[in-house]
């Protein structure tokens, strides 16, 4: 039978690369790791798991063959642990989440902050990533609950709206569409476009809008990010126009907001969890919270409509 504290420590040293790195995060001592990996070798028949390949130790074609029951199987002691102890009435001291970029990451850490207030025993991690990759983390358990800036269509999760939040065009100052009044929709297509990656949430909404007014479908674009702090700043140096949230335009001379004519984009955020999860009282109160009026008093702070 495998043991999975053992799972735990071969997972530590893959993700570190070193037994050495790996203690430090476990509190063992390296002697330790090192009779666990041992231990581990002789369960499941095989001589190494590891080989040194310079600084680091990499997988053997056994490990890589372990690795996906590995994460399963302490995924899975992990899930029966906190359920076990939602039902023995113990509140979970560590929650996992996880947030698209850009305002994802303002907002989750915002509402955890609050939270905490009246919540102090929680603990939380959160990862950032791409809405799909989220989604999958979700249904696999791997989180508790997500924010994500696109609505799931899906039965099995459960959405809670967040708002809405207001995306401007920003040009570095000396643009010539800065120079006026309003402008059209068509004046910004011709110019050179920062935009979000293909297939997010936004970056459709942005070429629907290109449709709508007889643009083409493929704009002049010359660079694609996630990252508002990239995109800004490429603006700032005349590398073209960017598309972010309103409250998320940094408070620099170098750049300007440009006027669109009926421009009414907007960026709408979701928390979200598995309809049929395991019971986690602690997520159960964050989603209360986030629901709440205060709640959505601090959303709205935070420039969501």
């Amino acid at each position: 039978m495998l043991n999975v504290e053992h799972l735990q420590t071969f997972l530590a040293v893959t993700e570190t690369g070193s037994f050495t790195a790996a203690a430090a995060r476990l509190g063992f001592t390296q002697p330790a790791v090192s009779q666990q990996i041992r231990a581990l070798e002789m369960q499941v028949g095989t001589a190494h798991l590891f080989r040194r390949s310079g600084s680091r130790m990499q997988l053997t074609q056994a490990g890589e063959t372990l690795l996906g029951f590995a994460r399963d199987l302490v995924a899975l002691a992990e899930r029966a642990e906190r359920q076990m102890q939602g039902l023995s009435g113990i509140a979970t001291s560590r929650i996992e989440l996880a947030c698209a970029p850009s305002t994802g990451e303002r907002l989750l850490p915002a509402l955890i902050a609050a939270f905490r207030g009246s919540h102090p025993e929680v603990q939380f991690a959160v990862d950032v990533g791409p809405t799909e990759r989220l989604l999958g983390w979700l249904a696999a358990g791997i989180v508790q609950a997500v924010v994500v800036d696109e609505h799931p269509r899906r039965r099995t999760v459960e959405v809670l709206e967040l708002g809405n939040e207001p995306i401007v065009c920003i040009a570095a100052r000396g643009h010539q569409l800065l120079r006026g009044g309003e402008t059209s929709l068509m004046e910004v297509r011709d110019c050179p476009l920062i935009l979000p990656q293909r297939g997010t949430a936004l970056r459709r909404s942005l070429e629907e809008q290109l449709r709508r007014r007889g643009g083409p479908a493929m704009p002049f674009v010359v660079l694609e990010t996630d990252s508002v702090g990239l995109a800004a700043q490429a603006a700032a140096d005349g590398l073209g126009l960017a598309f972010v949230p309103q409250h998320r335009v940094p408070r620099s001379r170098d750049l300007g907001t440009v006027r669109i004519a009926d421009w009414q984009v907007t960026q709408p955020w979701f928390l979200l969890r598995q309809r049929a999860g395991e019971f986690h009282r602690a997520i159960d109160d964050l989603w209360e919270f986030a629901g709440s009026a205060n709640g959505r008093k601090l959303i709205q702070r935070l420039g969501l409509r």
